[in-house]
């Protein structure tokens, strides 16, 4: 056998091993619940968020449900409570509560994307839409990433803080 012939056998043993032994992620292979860390624009630094956002996603068995709002988020006192509020009242209220971001459905993974199906939504336009998030697993954090049409990278670094089991 030949040089050129022992190196190309040496590359295809490489190439067989590498290709049987790495596993493509699987949707329980992410499943678990996560603390939201940040949102970031990597080119920036930004986050297009308050910095003290907080958020809550919780993945198992191929459901999601998903939710970030302020931690200065107004909670409405009993005062407050009006029974017929005007228009201005009204816009107001929808303002702080447009402060959140929420939204739940079915999930699953391919590759290295996270696809989200929106059952639920807080935005009534979202429902019924789908989500394909860019993901990887670094330690106990899971970084979905997305990218905007300007080209601007987001990282939005979420960290597990408790694993899911399925009960029986």
């Amino acid at each position: 056998m030949t040089k050129k012939q022992t190196k190309l056998l040496y590359s295809l043993y490489l190439y067989l091993f590498l290709a049987l032994n790495i596993q493509a992620l699987k949707a329980e292979d992410i499943d678990g619940v996560y603390s939201r860390l940040s949102l970031t624009n990597v080119r920036t630094g930004q986050s297009p968020e308050a910095l003290n956002r907080q958020g809550l996603l919780i993945m198992t068995e191929g459901y999601y449900a998903m939710m970030t709002q302020n931690a200065d988020r107004h909670l409405l006192t009993k005062i407050e409570k009006i029974d017929s509020p005007s228009m201005k009242e009204k816009n107001n209220y929808l303002d702080l509560w447009l402060a959140i971001n929420a939204h739940s459905g079915r999930y699953k993974v391919e590759g290295d994307t996270l696809i989200w199906y929106r059952d639920i939504s807080e935005n009534p336009k979202e429902i019924g839409t789908i989500t394909k998030l860019k993901f990887t697993q670094k330690e106990d954090q899971l970084i979905l990433y997305f990218t905007l049409s300007n080209g601007d990278r987001y990282d939005w670094v979420w960290k597990e803080i408790a694993s899911t089991i399925a009960i029986k």
